[in-house]
């Protein structure tokens, strides 16, 4: 079913606009349309001034950065729901906390702490990544260091050169030696395949020597860290051990940190986004309004149960200031009307199946009720079985009620729980099916007295039964999808579509007469008048698609027959999967080792079971699809997309 919807049309002065879409955001019943869409109201579009777009973007780095900062702090995957709800609110309907302002301040004193945690933690994580480096090079050179490197009157440098220019070493070296008078010491090791390191000693009095000596020459240089420069190596290395060490310590005590950061500025820095974001929408949604020198215009659409609600909370939040009309509701509105679909319970799962195809004109049938009484009725005929129901719906029920993180998701609104909630419905009328039929895993209650209470599926005999079965019910859920064809095409007046439509009924009606006749439920007197009937069908249902229709009509209606016989899958599904479960039950004994019997069994019925989960589902909702919606309907509307908020809607 779905809502009746009203136009509705609001005027009110420029000083109001904020509290007026403060109030509609919170109410999130009013879907706001485009005014540059909408001919019959006259205004500019909204013009944003110089405040309101700086404002705007304020808001926008807000949010980004608050983003930021859950992310660093590892809260950005909680999600900002319960707490903004409990936010006051002024008779203006604003936050009688400025949520901007709070963030503004709050950001200001808490993104320097984070910032200089941060800083830290990265400069730790370099040098636990580079220090080694060094220490390995160093390790290599200490068994060849001299006697003189631990000398404070001496200094020393490390040189790094590619093998491929050891000819530069020999040339440093000798100059250093020849500099130094004699007094240096050079020691040299591979560190790598393609690296050898050289060490040179020298009195610190030449040092700056040195020091140009290899600028010039642009030598690449073993630079220690600061802390560790003027060290002797093997005092170095020792150094650099004691700092790898310390490093993990301080890490952990910079995460401490910021995990107390979290958890005593998470949840307002969440309240903080949903609130922003929110304003955010607000900003976001002016671009769909117009104006007048004084005035907003805005035009939507609200679910016709609801206006009265919206009226009350203007005058109430907003004032007197502000103008609530609903527009005459015209034959094009018709077209235009966003679609709420409404249904008990029970059926709202099914309303995601049918989006899935389309969603329903606004002045069209909605097939949810219709799909969700025949769809889990053709999945139980085809899984049947008493034992796979019941495993399937306590698989389903868990799905629903589970706290794993890997299955939360079928708790969350959406497609996927709908599926879910499907499946438990269908695998309960699996269970009355399995009774009805007499099976539980197949054969396997048999073992334990269960018999059919209808129909035996695994006896051949009743085979023929079960066929003539599924084509009567399809023969009815096509007929059905005809006549409310017909019904759509009266209240359309569409000529074509009552021809169409009526012509495949009447059909329809002299085949069942013939039928009948034929297997002698019905006096023979009947079969002339039901040859008619299907004639008269026939021609109608050609003279919807013009000259064409000679030669179309009676092939269209063999293709409205190929319809109902496609129902037979019900049965063949459900075969196949009944004489699976039996060859699981029939090897379990007769492999000679009960315990690989049994494995065997357990994994051809768990095979079994996910099969039967899929197949009646894609086939149930392929007859409804092809077989029976096109028959009747026509999808093309316009979802129902109100300005909601996520943190203050009632």
């Amino acid at each position: 079913m779905r809502l009746k919807m009203a136009r509705i049309e609001m005027v009110g002065l420029k000083t109001r606009l904020a509290a007026t879409v403060h109030t509609l955001h919170r109410l999130g019943c009013v879907q706001i349309e485009d005014l540059s869409e909408t001919r019959d109201v006259s205004a500019r579009p909204l013009h944003l001034d110089r405040d309101m777009v700086r404002t705007q973007e304020e808001l926008g780095y807000l949010v980004a950065k608050i983003e930021g900062l859950l992310s660093i702090l590892g809260a950005g995957g909680v999600e900002a729901r319960a707490a903004a709800t409990g936010t006051s609110r002024t008779e203006s309907g604003t936050p009688e906390v400025d949520c901007q302002t709070e963030a503004r301040a709050g950001l200001e004193a808490l993104s320097p702490q984070v910032q200089a945690l941060v800083s830290k933690r990265e400069s730790l994580e370099a040098e636990r990544a580079s220090l080694p480096r060094y220490e390995a090079t160093l390790r290599r050179l200490l068994p060849i260091v001299p006697a003189s490197a631990r000398d404070t009157a001496n200094a020393s440098v490390g040189i790094l050169v590619s093998r491929a220019h050891l000819a530069v070493l020999d040339a440093i070296a000798e100059r250093v030696v020849n500099l130094s008078g004699g007094r240096a010491e050079v020691v040299a090791e591979d560190v790598d395949a393609a690296t050898r390191a050289m060490l040179l000693v020298f009195p610190r009095e030449f040092a700056a020597e040195v020091e140009m000596l290899l600028g010039r020459e642009d030598i690449s240089r073993l630079r220690l860290p600061e802390a560790f420069a003027d060290q002797p190596p093997d005092a170095a290395v020792a150094a650099l051990g004691k700092r790898l060490a310390a490093i993990p310590g301080e890490l952990a005590g910079i995460n401490a940190e910021l995990s107390a950061l979290a958890e005593a500025w998470a949840p307002r820095l969440e309240r903080w986004r949903a609130c922003l974001r929110d304003r955010l929408e607000e900003f976001a949604i002016l671009t769909r309004l117009g104006e007048t020198d004084q005035t907003f215009v805005l035009v939507g659409w609200a679910p016709e149960r609801d206006v009265p609600r919206v009226r009350e909370a203007l005058v109430t939040e907003v004032g007197e200031t502000i103008m609530l009309q609903v527009l005459p509701f015209t034959h094009a509105d018709e077209k235009r009307a966003p679609v709420a679909l409404v249904n008990p319970g029970p059926a709202r799962p099914f309303e995601s199946l049918v989006r899935l195809l389309a969603v329903p004109r606004y002045e069209g049938i909605d097939p949810t009720m219709l799909m969700a009484f025949f769809l889990p009725i053709f999945f139980g005929m085809i899984l049947g079985d008493v034992g796979y129901g019941a495993l399937l719906l306590l698989l389903c029920l868990s799905g629903l009620v589970s706290n794993q993180p890997r299955l939360r998701r079928f708790r969350k609104p959406g497609i996927a729980r709908d599926i879910i909630q499907v499946l438990a419905i269908g695998s309960v009328w699996s269970i009355v099916f399995g009774f009805l039929y007499g099976e539980a895993f197949g054969t396997l209650g048999e073992h334990f007295g269960m018999h059919a209470l209808w129909l035996d599926r695994t006896s051949p005999k009743q085979v023929t039964g079960l066929l003539l079965f599924t084509v009567a019910v399809g023969a009815g859920h096509v007929t059905l999808g005809l006549i409310l064809g017909v019904w759509e095409a009266l209240r359309e007046r569409s000529r074509n579509h009552l021809l169409e439509r009526g012509g495949m009924l009447v059909g329809l009606i002299g085949l069942f007469l013939i039928v009948t006749v034929l297997v002698k439920w019905l006096p023979q007197a009947f079969m002339t008048p039901g040859i008619a009937v299907l004639i008269v069908g026939i021609i109608l249902l050609g003279a919807s698609l013009g000259w064409l229709g000679l030669l179309m009509g009676p092939i269209e209606f063999i293709g409205v027959v190929g319809n109902i016989l496609s129902y037979l899958r019900i049965a063949a599904i459900g075969l196949a999967s009944v004489y699976l479960a039996r060859v699981a039950n029939d090897l379990a004994g007769s492999l000679g080792n009960i315990v690989v019997g049994i494995i065997i069994a357990v994994l051809i019925h768990a095979l079994n079971l996910v099969l039967g989960a899929f197949s009646p589902t894609i086939h149930s909702l392929r007859l409804h699809y092809v077989e029976f919606f096109r028959k009747f309907y026509e999808g093309g509307g316009r979802p129902y997309e109100p300005f909601r908020s996520v943190t203050g809607g009632e």
